[in-house]
């Protein structure tokens, strides 16, 4: 059976992955908006299929919530990996100030050996042999979008989980340190 694509499907998907993660977290405020960052810069530098590893490997040097972080990786995916990449393309060729030398047509037709690959790493090696007149203005793109938005993800996870510790600290009758200094005890049991 086929995985059936709709917007509610879409909508469910994006909640049992980045939202529901969250509401249910019993982390502070910053972890949990670390670990958004992280799924989101490495969502937009990552290339396509690399990212959970990626994040594996970082979680080895880091300490954030795997899940959350995986969640918000999905920023680039398959469906609109085409789109998102053409769209580096052009930011970096902006902020470079190159002319664009391939409008939308050509750069999916340029992407097909990519996307016909079955494995990561093969897929890795065909976007690597896609050369630098391409290359070049992706990563410069990939580098701010990911900038951008991870520090955006993490203010903005940052305000609604302190809300939302806020909440449950009022429900238990403590005050929002005692809240938190739960949190970070019952994470280091």
């Amino acid at each position: 059976m086929t995985k059936k694509w709709s917007l509610s499907r879409i909508h469910l998907d994006i909640y049992t992955n980045c939202v529901q993660p969250l509401l249910i977290s019993r982390h502070t405020p910053n972890y949990d908006a670390k670990s958004v960052s992280i799924g989101l810069a490495v969502g937009f530098i990552i290339p396509v299929g690399g990212q959970l590893v990626f994040l594996g490997f970082l979680r080895l040097l880091f300490s954030f919530n795997y899940i959350v972080a995986a969640g918000f990786t999905f920023v680039s995916n398959p469906l609109n990996m085409i789109p998102l990449y053409y769209g580096y393309y052009y930011l970096g060729s902006y902020v470079l100030g190159k002319p664009m030398s391939l409008n939308f047509h050509c750069f999916e037709k340029l992407m097909d050996p990519v996307l016909d690959k079955s494995f990561f790493w093969d897929a890795l090696q065909a976007f690597a042999e896609l050369g630098s007149g391409l290359l070049i203005p992706w990563a410069v793109a990939a580098v701010i979008l990911a900038a951008v938005f991870g520090v955006a993800g993490y203010f903005v996870t940052y305000q609604i989980q302190k809300k939302r510790c806020r909440k449950a600290a009022q429900r238990l009758g403590l005050q929002y340190e005692q809240y938190l200094a739960r949190l970070r005890d019952r994470a280091t049991n």
